[in-house]
């Protein structure tokens, strides 16, 4: 009797201590929860068109800095006339990419190699005259309304010297200009019509920039001796400064 009582205690304690064990044992090989939190897309962030700009480091900014300039062109392409024209205009740009350009230009055109002799009448204007006189028509005058469509800002690497920073644009708008007609009778008469264009600025410092640009300047008009209805294409290839008035943002 007496050795039950000495061992029941012990059974008593054994018991009470083998589920603490087992539940011991148990938190030991219970795999630890993976509380890794996820990353998200929106907490990284996505790059947007616009951020491309930040990206490449723009160093030339353009929102809200304004430019004026001059472009001196000329009419390569013409059937019948040569000419050179001066150009000033305004552009204000609204953001990056989209301006409004206000251009006003003057100049002189004059006969070509191809305005030939088919009337013998003679050369009483400085040139041969043709029987299609009255569609060869000088430039004097003419204005111009466009937005400007800037998509492309880039640099290049100019050997190991330099880097070029670049803008290509294109305009859009309308155009009219007052002429006169190269034959016996100089009268003068006023077209006008779309314009379309493409350009390219090279940014020589913060306040300038050298642009080259083409334009067609598009006459619609009624032909003197046919009178049919045609659109007449003027091209123009000019070379000019571009002056930035803004601050830089």
């Amino acid at each position: 009797m007496k050795h039950l009582l000495r061992i029941v205690p012990v059974l008593m304690c054994a018991a009470l201590l083998l589920p603490a064990s087992a539940d011991a044992a148990k938190r030991k090989t219970t795999k630890k929860k993976d509380d890794t939190k996820e990353v998200k897309v929106e907490e990284v962030g996505i790059l947007q068109n616009d951020d491309v700009r930040v990206v490449q480091k723009m160093k030339y900014v353009k929102a809200g800095n304004h430019e004026i300039g001059f472009l001196l062109s000329a009419q390569p392409w013409d059937a019948y006339t040569g000419g050179a024209m001066l150009g000033f205009d305004l552009t204000l740009n609204a953001t990056e990419n989209i301006g409004v350009e206000i251009m006003v230009q003057g100049g002189y055109g004059w006969a070509n190699g191809h305005y030939r002799d088919v009337s013998h009448l003679g050369t009483n204007i400085g040139g041969e005259l043709t029987g299609l006189a009255a569609d060869a028509r000088r430039q004097i005058a003419g204005g111009s309304v466009n937005v400007v469509w800037s998509p492309i800002y880039a640099k290049l690497a100019w050997g190991s010297q330099a880097v070029v920073h670049f803008d290509i644009y294109g305009t859009l708008g309308a155009h009219g200009y007052l002429n006169q007609q190269l034959d016996v009778e100089p009268k003068f008469g006023a077209n006008y019509g779309p314009s379309i264009g493409l350009g390219m600025k090279f940014f020589l410092s913060e306040k300038v920039a050298l642009k080259f640009d083409v334009r067609d300047h598009i006459s619609l008009e009624v032909r003197k001796y046919t009178g049919k209805f045609t659109a007449r294409n003027n091209f123009q290839v000019g070379l000019g400064l571009a002056f930035y008035l803004g601050q830089k943002k």
